[in-house]
C-alpha cells in the first residue's frame, strides 16, 4: 500500500530568520490550489513535504510541522518558528 503524500505551506522571512506555518495535511492538489490563494496575501509561501499525517488540528501550533520545515530548510543556522497570532 502506497503512503499518501502530504504537504504543508510555510513562509520564510530571511531578514528575521523566521518561518510561519499556515496550513498542513494537504494533498498535493490542495497545496497547489492553496499557494495562489495565499500568494495574494503573503510574500513567497512555499510547500514542504510532510513525513506523515500531523495529529495537531492547528498547523500554527503543530510541532511536527516545525520539525518538517527545519528538516528541509537549506539555511544555516536553522530558522526559528514564528507562531501567528490567532
Amino acid at each position: 500500500m502506497k503512503t499518501r503524500t502530504l504537504k504543508l505551506i510555510t513562509q520564510y522571512d530571511a531578514g528575521r530568520d523566521e518561518y510561519t506555518v499556515f496550513r498542513h495535511n494537504l494533498t498535493p492538489e490542495e497545496a497547489d490550489q492553496a499557494v495562489p490563494d495565499l500568494s495574494a496575501r503573503l510574500f513567497s509561501p512555499f510547500v514542504v513535504d510532510q513525513r506523515g499525517r500531523h495529529l495537531a488540528e492547528d498547523a500554527v501550533s503543530c510541532e511536527a510541522c516545525r520539525r518538517d520545515v527545519e528538516r528541509t530548510a537549506h539555511v544555516q543556522p536553522k530558522p526559528i518558528s514564528k507562531r501567528r497570532k490567532p
